[in-house]
C-alpha cells in the first residue's frame, strides 16, 4: 500500500513553503489583471509538472493570467479524470502573520494560501510526483488542472469549461481535512434596492424612506421567507439558506433616503436553479409591498455538487479516505468551489484536500503538516488503486 517515505515527505513540505512564498493574491478582477496575480506561481507549477514528464497547456483567462492544463503524453485509456487545484489566494490585508514568509512551526506552516488551496496544489503535485517515480500506468487517462481566479467567481474554471475541457471525474482541492466530500450548496449573490423619495428631514412626511422600505422587507425576510427555507432539505447539506451581509442607505441625517440597498447571500441545494431563490423572495415583496419600488440585481452565480454515494468515483476515493483517515460516508460543505463550473458542464466532481476550511482566509493562515502528508498519501494510493481499475 502506497506510503510517502520521509524524503518525500520533506519534499512535500518544501514545496508547500516555495508556494506560500510565491504572492498570487487576488482581490478583484481588476488588481488581479493588473498585478497578473497567478503569473509567477503558474510558471513555477508549470516548470514542476515538466520536471516529472508532463506536458502543459497554458489557457489563458486575461493577459499574464492563465490556467495549467497538464497530462501524461504516453498515456492510453478511454476514461479520464483530473486533480484540480486554484493558484490564486484571498487579500493578506490586516494578516497577522508574515504571509509570504512560509515560516514552520508548532507542526504547522503558515502563511497566505497554505490552507486554501496550496496545500491541495503540494499534495497533488506531491502524489503524481511520486507515482510516476513508482511507474504507476493508470487504467485512465491522468489530467492536471490548475486555475486562475477562483476567488472572485471561480473564473478559470468557467474559462476552461467554455473552452472546451472535459474529463470523466475531477477531484477538486479544497481543504476538506481529508475527507472525502460528494455534494456541496449553490450559491447566488444578489444586491436588492428600495427606492423611496427623498426630501428635508424637517418634513419627513413629504418623502418615502427608502431605509423604511427596507426594514419592512427585512421583516418578511425573517419572519416568513427564513423559516419556509426549512421546508426543504438535503441529507448532506441540510435547508437551503439566505444572509444579509451588507446593507446601505442615505447620504445625510437631515435627508429622509432615496435609496437602500442590501447585499444577500442564498445557498440552494443541488440541482436547483442558484437564483431561484432570490427571485422568489422578490416576487414575495413585490406582492407585499406593491406600492414600492423594488429591484433586484443577480450579482453572481455558482451551481451546486452532489454525486451519488454509488458512484465509481466516490467510491474509488473513499476507500482510500477510509483506510487513512477512518471515513465511512461521503460528506457534504456549505461552501463553493471550481466545482460548480465543471459539474455544470457534466463533469462529476468531488472534493479533497487538506486542511481546514476554518482556517482559510483568516489573519493566521497555517495547514498542519500532517495534513499535507496524510492528502499526499491518499493521493497517492487512490492512484496506485486505479492502476488495477478505472477511477471514474
Amino acid at each position: 500500500m502506497a506510503r510517502l517515505s520521509y524524503d518525500q515527505q520533506n519534499d512535500a513540505r518544501e514545496l508547500l513553503a516555495d508556494l506560500v512564498k510565491i504572492k498570487s493574491v487576488n482581490e478583484s478582477d481588476e488588481q488581479a489583471d493588473r498585478d497578473q496575480a497567478e503569473k509567477e506561481i503558474a510558471d513555477f507549477v508549470e516548470q514542476r509538472l515538466v520536471k516529472i514528464g508532463m506536458e502543459v497547456e497554458r489557457v489563458p483567462l486575461a493577459p499574464g493570467r492563465d490556467n495549467l492544463v497538464a497530462h501524461w503524453p504516453d498515456q492510453k485509456g478511454d476514461r479520464s479524470f483530473a486533480l484540480q487545484s486554484h493558484m490564486d489566494t484571498v487579500s493578506v490585508a490586516n494578516m497577522s502573520i508574515d504571509p509570504f514568509r512560509g515560516g514552520i512551526h508548532d507542526g504547522k506552516l503558515w502563511g497566505r494560501g497554505a490552507c486554501d488551496t496550496k496545500g491541495s496544489l503540494a499534495a497533488f503535485l506531491t502524489a503524481l510526483a511520486v507515482a510516476r517515480k513508482k511507474s504507476y500506468r493508470t487504467e485512465d487517462k491522468i489530467w492536471f488542472v490548475a486555475t486562475a481566479g477562483e476567488e472572485t467567481g471561480c473564473k478559470g474554471a468557467t474559462a476552461l469549461v467554455k473552452n472546451g475541457f472535459r474529463v470523466d471525474g475531477m477531484v477538486v482541492g479544497e481543504p476538506t481535512r481529508c475527507r472525502l466530500v460528494s455534494a456541496h450548496k449553490g450559491t447566488c449573490w444578489a444586491t436588492l434596492e428600495a427606492r423611496g423619495q427623498s426630501c428635508h428631514a424637517s418634513n419627513p412626511h413629504l418623502g418615502n424612506n427608502a431605509i423604511l422600505v427596507m426594514s419592512r422587507a427585512l421583516q418578511h425576510l425573517e419572519e416568513v421567507f427564513l423559516p419556509s427555507l426549512q421546508r426543504q432539505s438535503h441529507p448532506l447539506l441540510g435547508s437551503p439558506t439566505c444572509s444579509v451581509g451588507m446593507i446601505s442607505g442615505g447620504t445625510a441625517p437631515n435627508i429622509v433616503p432615496a435609496s437602500c440597498r442590501i447585499a444577500l447571500d442564498f445557498r440552494v441545494l443541488p440541482g436547483d436553479d442558484p437564483a431561484g431563490l432570490a427571485r422568489r423572495l422578490i416576487e414575495e415583496l413585490e406582492g407585499l409591498l406593491p406600492e414600492e419600488e423594488l429591484k433586484l440585481t443577480i450579482d453572481q452565480v455558482q451551481g451546486g455538487v452532489d454525486v451519488p454515494a454509488e458512484s465509481n468515483l466516490v467510491r474509488s476515493l473513499l476507500g482510500p479516505c477510509r483506510e487513512r483517515a477512518g471515513q465511512e460516508e461521503p460528506e457534504g460543505v456549505h461552501y463553493f468551489a471550481d466545482s460548480g463550473p465543471f459539474f455544470e458542464a457534466g463533469i462529476p466532481c468531488i472534493l479533497f484536500g487538506p486542511g481546514d476550511i476554518a482556517q482559510a482566509h483568516t489573519a493566521d493562515e497555517f495547514l498542519e503538516l500532517d495534513q499535507l502528508v496524510l492528502a499526499s498519501d491518499i493521493a497517492l494510493t487512490w492512484l496506485e488503486k486505479g492502476t488495477e481499475r478505472s477511477l471514474v
